[in-house]
């Protein structure tokens, strides 16, 4: 790559880690990775850069981590009914525009192959789009909850080589599924065993990776926690548990509440679901949870789903409590948890990939000053500029 180098000065840097903002700050980006950071007590600071290096004055401006979207299907999916055979790239150059450098892509619904969605991943990371991450087919029963064709295991064994097979293709992590039924069309489906679930797991770990699970109910929630899976999809629809909050917490168990699927199904069914999910949520937090950024994007659907950042999720968020930090934090160092790339994404330290964005207010005073994005850099790239 040579020796490519970056200097920010003069900035405002909120590094994702929950502590104070540092103000007068310069970072050093050196082949895409963050280098020195280094706050002056003045925006003079620092003077005679090499004469190879970029340095750009932020003066005035707020420097945040690329956000990480934890929970978006962004290919192989149904829109308006009809199947996208790939990725839904103008969502993703939305994404990446107003700041979001890393999606989640949280399973595929088509009945297309795990080697389409790996070829079709892999042809997108030369393009000016968010890094992404997929989890392929969802693991289910025979028969039960998880798109057009998911995999379906029946032994542990069966599970245990398909979890194998799907992560040698290319796979970042696994999906599973644990429904029983949330609406008469999908009542008294076929579930998933304890056995099953745990060797899921199980192999999952073993090779690496992660298992990240669907589910609606507190009850499914237990199962699955004591299988060992790493974080779960959405926030349950009842009452989550002290208990089961306090032994999640323990094992450091994270949630995506997806919080806009519970405000649209209230929204549009009636269903009592949004206060109870806040309170969940709310609770959680106060426990020492950690929960990610993610809104179970499948396409747009006003007001609850837009293209690029999920302003209706981060919304909801502060309405079950969280401050402007904890809802950053959420989207940057607790998302690149969930995604066991921690070491690489979600904070601005020396050593990272340099994934970031700029804007002209402070978020910490007011989270929407997020959407005056000024530019967007990924792996020490300006990869969007608005302003």
């Amino acid at each position: 790559m040579g020796n490519e180098r970056i200097l920010l000065t003069n900035g405002t840097v909120i590094d994702g880690t929950g502590r104070p903002p540092l103000h007068h700050t310069s970072i050093e980006i050196v082949n895409g990775r963050f280098g020195t950071i280094t706050q002056h007590s003045n925006i003079h600071g620092r003077t005679g850069y090499d004469s190879a290096t970029t340095v750009i004055d932020l003066e005035g401006l707020f420097i945040v981590p690329g956000f990480i979207h934890t929970h978006a299907h962004t290919s192989f999916k149904y829109i308006q009914n009809k199947p996208l055979h790939g990725y839904h790239t103008e969502y993703l150059a939305v994404c990446l525009a107003e700041g979001i450098t890393t999606i989640r892509d949280e399973g595929m619904t088509t009945a297309a192959s795990i080697e389409e969605v790996v070829t079709h991943t892999r042809q997108l990371e030369s393009g000016a789009f968010p890094r992404i991450l997929t989890s392929g087919k969802v693991f289910t029963a025979p028969g039960g909850y998880g798109g057009q064709e998911p995999i379906g295991v029946g032994s542990a064994d069966e599970a245990r080589l398909k979890v194998r097979e799907v992560l040698g293709q290319g796979i970042h992590f696994i999906k599973t599924a644990l429904e029983d039924g949330y609406d008469s069309a999908t009542a008294g489906l076929p579930q998933l065993n304890q056995e099953i679930l745990e060797a899921i797991c199980q192999e999952a770990r073993s090779m690496g990776a992660y298992v990240s699970a669907h589910v609606t109910s507190a009850r499914n929630l237990q199962i699955l926690v004591d299988a060992g899976i790493s974080d779960a999809a959405h926030m349950v629809y009842d009452r989550l548990d002290d208990q089961l909050i306090r032994q999640m917490v323990s094992v450091s168990i994270r949630i995506v509440p997806t919080l806009t699927v519970l405000q649209m199904f209230q929204d549009k069914f009636g269903a009592p679901l949004l206060e109870q999910g806040l309170d969940n949520v709310r609770r959680f937090i106060q426990a020492g949870g950690e929960i990610g950024l993610g809104d179970d994007f499948i396409e747009e659907a006003p007001p609850w789903y837009r293209a690029g950042m999920p302003w209706k999720e981060i919304q909801l968020l502060g309405q079950a409590g969280l401050s402007p930090m904890q809802i950053i934090m959420a989207a940057t160092s607790s998302g690149a948890k969930i995604c066991r790339l921690d070491h690489e994404l979600g904070t601005i330290e020396t050593g990272k990939r340099a994934d970031l964005l700029v804007v002209g207010g402070d978020p910490l005073a007011d989270i929407n000053n997020l959407r005056q994005v000024n530019w967007v850099m990924k792996d020490g790239k300006i990869v969007s500029k608005l302003h």
